[in-house]
């Protein structure tokens, strides 16, 4: 082979060298935080302002997990939101990572909360013992239930359903008793269950993760590989008709610790009292770094 090619191959190998660096411990742990406002129709007036911090896809029981899980921590709180909600996947992985993690956990603080729901990898660790561990950290898991926010005398629900992959997922059963001139923020694993929500016109935000936003994003190409129920709403902001969709990157990566062109995310998203005449609308204020 000739000097020519053989710098080419030494070339390309830096690159891939250098590139799989990257992916896996630069990309990780480079947290970006998102800050959102969302203009809703009728919301009542005492909600105007309120503050979501939006977690999800924590992955405990993976190493990058629990590195990044303090800076999380401090950051949401630090934000003071009204309310914090993680859409899932706690855990992934061995058992271990979530007495791990409980401890940390239990440090997130809102005044409406800390709320969760189970994921696909929740059901492959267990549950129980996923559930025992939030419970002892202070999140409050909805599993096709609600719970009531309230502000002076204004009100709206709070609902969360079981994972849709794996679990047993029952829109009707969350919201069973709730009145429905209130308007519902519903926590759903897999994004692509906004189109069962949509036949309830009172949910008016669907909070969701699991796709970690493709984790793998060449530009140009996109996603490489996206998981079911992922792939029509797999990252960002969407107006889904009169339903308003946020689909998290996540902050873990599952086993394989690689991210690219897609980077680990805490969103922020506050509401807005909007007019009656108009649907709901995002607005992106800004997404800065987060140093871990």
């Amino acid at each position: 082979m000739s000097s020519k090619w053989l710098k080419l191959l030494a070339g390309v190998s830096s690159a891939t060298v250098s590139t799989l660096g990257y992916m896996h411990r630069v990309e990780p742990r480079w947290l970006r935080i998102s800050r959102l406002t969302l203009s809703i129709p009728n919301l009542p007036l005492a909600f105007d302002g309120y503050q979501i911090a939006h977690l999800s896809d924590l992955h405990l029981g993976v190493q990058m997990a629990h590195r990044n899980l303090p800076t999380i921590v401090e950051i949401v709180n630090h934000e003071h939101p009204d309310l914090i909600a993680i859409t899932g996947d706690l855990s992934t992985g061995k058992r271990g990572g979530l007495d791990d993690g409980q401890h940390i956990l239990s440090r997130l603080h809102a005044p409406d909360g800390v709320w969760g729901i189970l994921g696909n990898h929740d059901y492959h660790v267990g549950v129980d013992a996923v559930m025992k561990m939030a419970q002892r950290a202070g999140i409050g898991m909805l599993r096709n239930q609600h719970h009531l926010l309230t502000r002076d005398a204004d009100c709206m629900i709070l609902a969360g359903v079981d994972d849709v992959l794996i679990g047993a997922p029952h829109l009707p059963a969350a919201l069973h008793n709730t009145p429905p001139n209130l308007p519902v923020i519903l926590l759903a694993h897999e994004p692509d269950f906004a189109r069962i929500a949509l036949s309830y016109p009172n949910i008016v935000l669907q909070l969701s993760g699991h796709t970690h936003g493709g984790q793998i994003c060449p530009p140009l190409l996109g996603p490489i590989v996206l998981p079911k129920l992922g792939h029509i709403y797999y990252a960002g902001a969407y107006q889904v008709r009169h339903l308003a969709l946020y689909v998290s990157s996540g902050t873990g990566t599952g086993r394989f610790e690689l991210r690219f062109n897609c980077r680990p995310e805490i969103a922020f998203i506050q509401l807005r009292r909007g007019n009656q005449e108009n649907n709901h609308q995002w607005q992106i204020k800004y997404r800065k770094d987060a140093v871990s």
